[in-house]
């Protein structure tokens, strides 16, 4: 447990930050923050309402010596049972918005990616159709380089805005931006607070077909359960959900969690399951793999420390 010193220090002075740039509480619970329904309370949680606001808790974090971390929907994060002992930040208000001025569009980090389809499908923009289905903010799927049924939203990014690490804000420019398969250089500790988008003029019957689809296709693999999607990456070569279905995990349980009849690679909370009952899963999940197999799969899932450091090891989460 950390000394009370660096959290009065720390929530004194976002507390200073102005009203309309920042909300905060303390102890705030965190399972009404993720999809997995799971996690204790964080220290300070901190919705952003602007990019100062954001630049301000980040400086005053680093400042204190405190962990901090950001936090979209939380729809691929475990937080611990404990809570964290971290300053969290979340993007809302202004930092939430859309534009839209054909063929471009500007949106928060903090916006619905949902949000931010159908407000290119109402205009008539191809480009992100396929990916109203991801439960993530903009500024997340920006992180991960969120994809779906071949596209993916760095292809339609023209810039950037994003306050580093130590609270400095700055615009990236498209080629200043590295991505690839599930990852972007946007997410290396980076938060976007705001991005614009150049997207192609089509027809809008079409657009609709395709989100629809990609809606569909989405739901019908998905359980109906809170749950956190993916667990593992797929590994080179092979799919994650078949390994581990081959491995005998599907309805797999510890405590109240339970692998997925539906989806082997989805850890379901039916209700009342912990974040050890979770990690304990995933360690067996992964365990099985690797003995069936020969296959060490990776986390996908984002499981936190107390701290808010991201665990790497699924066999020993």
């Amino acid at each position: 447990m950390p000394t009370e010193a660096p959290w009065t220090d720390v929530i004194r002075r976002i507390s200073t930050i102005p009203a309309e740039d920042i909300s905060f509480q303390t102890d705030e619970p965190m399972a009404p923050h993720t999809t997995l329904r799971v996690g204790g309370p964080a220290r300070v949680f901190a919705a952003c309402l602007s990019r100062a606001g954001v630049a301000a808790a980040v400086r005053a974090a680093q400042d204190t010596g405190v962990p901090w971390l950001v936090l979209g929907w939380g729809a691929n994060v475990l937080v611990p049972d404990e809570g964290l002992d971290a300053v969290v930040i979340h993007l809302d208000g202004g930092l939430a918005a859309i534009e839209v001025t054909p063929p471009r569009v500007t949106a928060g980090g903090g916006a619905a990616l949902a949000r931010l389809v159908r407000a290119t499908i109402e205009a008539g923009l191809a480009g992100v159709e396929s990916l109203g289905g991801i439960p993530s903010t903009v500024g997340g799927a920006l992180a991960m380089n969120a994809g779906a049924h071949g596209q993916e939203i760095l292809e339609t990014l023209e810039w950037a805005e994003i306050v580093e690490p130590d609270g400095t804000i700055r615009r990236l420019e498209r080629a200043e931006v590295e991505g690839g398969y599930r990852w972007s250089s946007l997410g290396r500790g980076r938060i976007v607070t705001r991005a614009g988008f150049t997207l192609a003029p089509t027809e809008g019957a079409a657009l609709r077909e395709r989100a629809r689809e990609a809606r569909e296709r989405r739901l019908a693999a998905l359980p109906a359960e809170p749950s956190a999607g993916s667990v593992f990456r797929n590994p080179p070569g092979a799919f994650a959900g078949r390994l581990l279905e081959q491995a005998g995990c599907k309805g797999l349980r510890r405590g109240a969690a339970r692998v997925s009849e539906k989806h082997a690679n989805v850890i379901v909370n039916p209700g009342g399951a912990t974040a050890a009952d979770v990690r304990a899963l995933i360690a067996e999940m992964a365990r099985r793999v690797r003995e069936s197999s020969g296959i060490s799969l990776a986390l996908e899932l984002k499981v936190l420390t107390r701290e808010g450091a991201v665990l790497a090891d699924p066999e020993t989460v």
